[in-house]
């Protein structure tokens, strides 16, 4: 495990965040937006989306900021919005986005909801974003310590009412994730390819939708890291320029 160290090299081309206009995604855009990059802001609210913009450029005007589209349930808006900046160079993607569903639900696809938002769809992008990265371009994908308490079969891809649970079944999807970022970063040994978790942050993220929540919020969320911290590992897995990590607080290990 190391501390991280940034290499202050801003690439030419447009950097996608999706789920940008989350509380860690808005963080992470005005982080990038400070450092000089141009960021897609991929959003599947635009409304929400042109307001997280408004408030970057406050705080750093003159910033390159452009707003699209993206349902990540949705394999037709992923391939709406790759068409929609098939004009532009690409520098790298962040798979912020994510959600932790309380209930059992298909997408219009036929793909249980959860694993949809939180890997069908990232990896769909991803493979569409790839041919698009020149030398040294940036794949970040975002997982969760649950994905190391969970463990992952066949079966499991695969839609089935009986074997979803809200919190078991989020981290099914992202140790699956975690494991296409360490097959993407051994087979793109020209790419750079890292993992990030933001850690427990207090966001909407966190309301589960339980009975529980409001004790929750008084007991648990004043100890969960602010927006702010939670994006630092991300930034750091963009900027870094090392491959092959994952990123969590202000250090990376091997993934």
């Amino acid at each position: 495990m190391g501390q991280v160290q940034g290499q202050n090299i801003v690439p030419s081309g447009w950097f996608i965040v999706t789920g940008a206009s989350g509380s860690v995604g808005g963080e992470v855009v005005k982080g990038l937006a400070a450092r000089g990059y141009d960021v897609i802001l991929a959003c599947r609210n635009p409304e929400r989306g042109r307001r997280t913009a408004d408030a970057v450029l406050r705080e750093v005007p003159g910033a390159r900021l452009r707003i699209e589209l993206l349902d990540l349930s949705s394999s037709t808006s992923i391939r709406d919005f790759v068409s929609h900046i098939s004009g532009l160079e690409i520098a790298g993607l962040l798979n912020n986005a994510g959600s932790i569903f309380r209930d059992y639900a298909l997408t219009a696809e036929g793909r249980e909801r959860t694993f949809a938002v939180n890997y069908f769809g990232p990896k769909e992008l991803t493979e569409a974003i790839l041919p698009r990265l020149g030398f040294r371009g940036v794949v970040v994908n975002t997982i969760s310590v649950t994905a190391f308490l969970s463990h992952l079969s066949d079966a499991d891809f695969q839609p089935d009412p009986n074997r979803f649970g809200q919190l078991r079944t989020y981290g099914k999807a992202k140790l699956a994730l975690l494991r296409y970022t360490r097959e993407l970063a051994a087979g793109h040994p020209d790419l750079i390819v890292n993992a990030t978790d933001p850690g427990v942050v207090n966001s909407n993220m966190i309301t589960m939708g339980r009975w529980f929540d409001p004790l929750a919020d008084v007991i648990f969320r004043p100890f969960c890291k602010s927006p702010a911290k939670g994006a630092i590992p991300a930034i750091n897995a963009i900027t870094s320029g090392l491959s092959g990590r994952y990123f969590h607080g202000n250090v990376s290990r091997a993934l």
